[in-house]
């Protein structure tokens, strides 16, 4: 038992004395950290003045930095931070006029629009005791292009839609003037009804096609089509007329009737000679025309990158976020063994020189699942290309 008392005592001194290095410390990890929006030399390099805000999104992403005081100002900030000090810095500043892109700072250097300087008026020289000169020539002014309101009529008509289908009970009756007054109802009795209608149904689809437009003047606007409704328990086909108006910039629905069932629209069709309101089409309807085959040949193919890019920027899935319905389209044309797409009765209606519309039979078919379906498309041109930015379809 001695021994043992005595060898314990060596140890413990033995321990005692062990010491670290001087000036040794164990420092904690510290991980990288990397905040707000990288940008790539590749994305910069898509970054050009006189975007629209929608396309600088899709390039870029969410700003950083989106003062709503300074909605025409976008900060992307991005900073890493290795072992606690900060190594890399970058700081994008993007300034917009309206919609477009007239500025872009990104610290070295600043690129902005050619500002175009109204034109300046010399007053005449006029010598004493001289005839009295002819008055000068106003200056000339180059007429400016007014954007067709029909595009933004056509928008709203989708939005209006588009809020029936999701469901959201709010923003379709948000797309109802205060003056409107529906059929044998009051106001508030109506949008209890409407509310309920909307509300009960699991699953609610709104399709339109036919879709014609008439300006009846700068704040009032006429719009009929074909809709087309199907729920869980009910559905119809119907001809509809909206009658809109222009309250501080936005699109309302004042007034609306619902004509006769789309059967007899169909039977008087059919009994049309083959070919009889067929017309040549000019150069935009050709090219419109051919960005709906190249999408339904991209479709057919199995080519999920060709039918993706069909797609605009501006192009808004339903009830899902852009990236969640990309990844669901691949999963869905990469299961199937065979895909093919028939596009018939193609109708195409310019609304401007950059919006279109196209409707027509889907005719859809696979290995494992088949349907008829009409479609609408809303198309969007951008540069030389016109794209997809909206998409309506009833069975």
């Amino acid at each position: 038992m001695r021994t043992k008392l005595i060898l314990l005592s060596v140890l413990l001194a033995s321990c005692s004395d062990f010491s670290m290095p001087s000036g040794t410390l164990l420092a904690p990890y510290k991980m990288d950290i990397r905040q707000g929006n990288y940008i790539t030399p590749e994305m910069r390099e898509k970054l050009k003045l006189g975007m629209p805000r929608s396309q600088v999104h899709y390039v870029l992403g969410t700003p950083m930095i989106s003062d709503a005081f300074h909605g025409n100002r976008w900060d992307y900030v991005y900073s890493l931070e290795h072992h606690g000090e900060i190594v890399e810095k970058q700081h994008l500043t993007l300034y917009f006029d309206g919609d477009n892109l007239v500025k872009i700072d990104d610290g070295k250097t600043v690129e902005t629009a050619p500002v175009v300087a109204p034109p300046t008026i010399v007053p005449p020289v006029v010598a004493k005791q001289a005839v009295e000169p002819e008055a000068p020539k106003p200056p000339e002014h180059k007429p400016v292009a007014k954007a067709d309101p029909e595009a933004d009529v056509l928008k709203s008509v989708q939005g209006w839609a588009a809020a029936w289908s999701a469901k959201n009970a709010r923003g379709y009756l948000a797309a109802y003037a205060a003056e409107f007054k529906p059929d044998g109802m009051s106001r508030a009795a109506w949008e209890k009804q409407r509310l309920d209608r909307i509300g009960k149904p699991k699953v609610i689809e709104v399709a339109l096609s036919d879709i014609n437009v008439s300006m009846e003047d700068d704040d009032h606007a006429t719009v009929s089509f074909t809709q087309g409704y199907r729920s869980d328990n009910y559905r119809d086909r119907v001809e509809k007329t909206l009658q809109l108006v222009n309250q501080s910039g936005r699109w309302l629905i004042a007034g609306e009737h619902v004509g006769k069932a789309v059967k007899a629209k169909a039977k008087a069709q059919a009994n049309e000679p083959a070919g009889a309101s067929a017309q040549p089409l000019n150069a935009s309807q050709q090219a419109v025309q051919d960005a709906v085959k190249r999408w339904a040949d991209a479709w057919s193919a199995r080519d999920t990158d060709k039918y993706l890019a069909s797609y605009g920027a501006a192009f808004k899935p339903k009830e899902m976020s852009k990236a969640a319905w990309e990844a669901q389209r691949k999963e869905r044309i990469g299961k199937a063994h065979s895909i093919a797409v028939k596009v018939s009765e193609l109708q195409i209606k310019l609304h401007d020189g950059s919006h279109a519309s196209a409707t027509f039979m889907q005719d859809y078919r696979s290995d494992s699942y088949k349907d008829s379906a009409r479609k609408t498309l809303l198309l969007e041109k951008t540069g030389d290309v016109w794209f997809i930015v909206a998409e309506q379809a009833a069975k």
